[in-house]
């Protein structure tokens, strides 16, 4: 399976010919490296960056809230009162330290680990743990020798080890294949998201991907 620049685009429109370049050539090379080798697999997985990113507008957690209402919303377990929130509004590195921070489950070990180990890449990579697993990955898979720091920085720009990040969630972490070959597009929306956030958005991708990519 190859993809083509004008089929990024139709999922795409708004990047430039260039990124869409890049983004095919990392695509083609990244991609079959974690068995994402076909248009069946690669539907679901493409449909998932796509939402995650921005269309590949953006590879860091948005951490800035502007008003508390927000926050309430968003993180209500958190922030059960407005004045609990209000402490934390356009506090993008605050917020990281109060919700990630200290977080075993995410085998964040400081207060300072929220804010270096928030989400990254298409696929939002989450936590030092996560980072760390990822680090020993390409270390032991592609001999790249960066720490888990590195990475929390590197992911947030590139996109070939952006790409890299996001195979290794869907086809290594999560162990998605299987279910991307039977469909199981909710299933896979849950175990790369957690829930079923933006899924009607989730889906109209993965209609486009099927439409165009085949």
């Amino acid at each position: 399976m190859t993809i083509t620049a004008d089929q990024l685009k139709q999922l795409c429109p708004k990047l430039n010919p260039t990124r869409i370049n890049n983004l095919v050539s990392a695509f083609n090379i990244v991609c079959p490296l974690y068995g994402i080798n076909t248009a069946d697999i690669f539907h679901e997985f493409i449909a998932n960056l796509c939402e995650e990113s921005g269309e590949f507008t953006r590879y860091e957690e948005n951490l800035n809230y502007s008003t508390a209402d927000r926050l309430m919303a968003v993180w209500p377990k958190r922030f059960p009162s407005w004045k609990d929130a209000q402490l934390y509004v356009n506090n993008p590195k605050g917020l990281a330290m109060k919700v990630y921070g200290r977080r075993k489950d995410l085998g964040n070990i400081t207060d300072e680990d929220g804010w270096l180990f928030r989400g990254a890449g298409p696929i939002q990579i989450t936590g030092r743990q996560n980072f760390t697993e990822f680090a020993l990955w390409m270390r032991k898979k592609f001999n790249i020798l960066k720490t888990p720091e590195d990475w929390a920085q590197i992911l947030r720009s590139s996109d070939e080890y952006g790409l890299h990040s996001a195979c290794w969630i869907f086809a290594i972490s999560k162990k998605l294949i299987d279910e991307a070959e039977r469909d199981e597009m909710k299933t896979i929306v849950i175990r790369i998201n957690g829930g079923l956030t933006n899924y009607p958005q989730r889906l109209k991708y993965y209609e486009l991907a099927k439409k165009y990519i085949v």
